[in-house]
């Protein structure tokens, strides 16, 4: 009989750390799954960033003077400049602090040039059509 008793005792204590162990995984797994889908708003979030500045330069006739490369990208997007831009692809470089972002315009593709001022915000330095 004292034997039994120790039996259940040493089955309860075990169930016990089990669910303790159980609770604990499942919290660093619940925080874990948290952060990834934060990093992927946060990261979604940023593009839409990056689309909006490109929108609002395609607005200023002015700017796109300035900042395009060459006189037929400039032509280009002055006439077509009431149409929507869309990504083609979610591929994004960066060298020397300049991020190369691809956008297409109608029927032309984009590399829009944007340096990052600060966290959320981005500016066009320049805009090559290929």
């Amino acid at each position: 009989m004292i034997f039994l008793n120790k039996i259940i005792k040493v089955l309860v204590i075990m169930n016990l750390s089990n669910v303790v162990f159980t609770e604990l995984y499942g919290g660093i797994l619940l925080i874990l799954i948290t952060g990834i889908i934060a990093v992927l708003f946060v990261n979604d979030f940023i593009r839409k960033r990056m689309v909006l500045e490109c929108r609002k330069v395609l607005r200023n006739k002015e700017r796109i003077f300035k900042i395009a490369v060459d006189n037929e990208t400039a032509n280009y997007l002055i006439n077509n400049s009431n149409q929507e831009l869309y990504r083609v692809d979610e591929n994004i470089s960066k060298k020397n602090n300049v991020i190369r972002y691809k956008l297409c315009l109608k029927k032309k593709s984009f590399d829009f040039y944007l340096k990052k001022e600060n966290l959320w915000n981005y500016k066009v330095i320049a805009i090559k059509m290929y």
